[in-house]
């Protein structure tokens, strides 16, 4: 008989991503599951239509990606291709995020305009401050900007930003996210929440990178024999 419903870690396997991930995922109520006699379960063919709907291939699996900390890209390499920008102008949110998509040569002006629109109706819908002064603006949907390879630039605003954020705490920080797949962008999600955990990493960002460690710490963390 056809097997119709995963585990966790059969679903980690079948999406190629870590148990824990799977587990963020089900905790920010991203990924559907069933709990059956007090046990958590996946339908497969829900787990199927959601992974297309994400454009997650569970037909072929990357060499490279068989071992959940081997991923085909890296946080540090996305934010080395974003850069870090520091004194953003601005009294709100919608003019620190104009003002920060201003500093970006790698996407069309002709599009700046549309993701000022997406990013804003996005924090509508909820703040994207992920609490601790730490933001992560995105757009509800991912748009196609023509990127091949992921790119987070990090914005420092010039005076601390009021975000509406769970915590209260304002925002000294944001991430900005621009991936070439949703599977990319999920993944890169995890891995700024896993890395935000990193007591160093934070320290490094309330002091706004000042000694421009950031990259080589994260670079560090990515590489430890524990994320391998």
């Amino acid at each position: 008989m056809k097997k119709k419903f995963l585990t966790q870690k059969d679903t980690a396997r079948l999406l190629d991503v870590s148990p824990a991930t799977i587990q963020r995922w089900m905790q920010q109520g991203k990924i559907p599951f069933k709990i059956i006699h007090d046990k958590i379960f996946f339908n497969k063919k829900e787990i199927e239509d959601w992974a297309k709907e994400h454009d997650f291939n569970l037909q072929s699996v990357p060499q490279e990606t068989t071992n959940y900390g081997k991923a085909p890209f890296y946080l540090y390499k996305a934010l080395e291709r974003g850069g870090i920008y520091h004194h953003i102008q601005g009294n709100d949110v919608a003019s620190v995020l104009e003002n920060a998509l201003g500093k970006l040569d790698f996407i069309k002006s002709a599009d700046k305009e549309m993701l000022l629109e997406e990013l804003l109706r996005r924090e509508e819908l909820a703040s994207t401050a992920i609490g601790k002064g730490v933001a992560i603006p995105h757009p509800r949907r991912r748009i196609d900007l023509g990127l091949k390879k992921a790119h987070v630039p990090l914005f420092f605003p010039e005076h601390p930003l009021a975000y509406n954020a769970l915590d209260g705490r304002d925002v000294f920080a944001l991430f900005m996210l621009f991936t070439t797949t949703t599977q990319e962008h999920l993944k890169l999600l995890s891995k700024i929440s896993f890395a935000l955990n990193d007591s160093v990493i934070r320290k490094i960002l309330q002091e706004k990178d000042k000694n421009s460690s950031l990259i080589e710490t994260i670079r560090a963390l990515e590489n430890a024999p524990s994320n391998t």
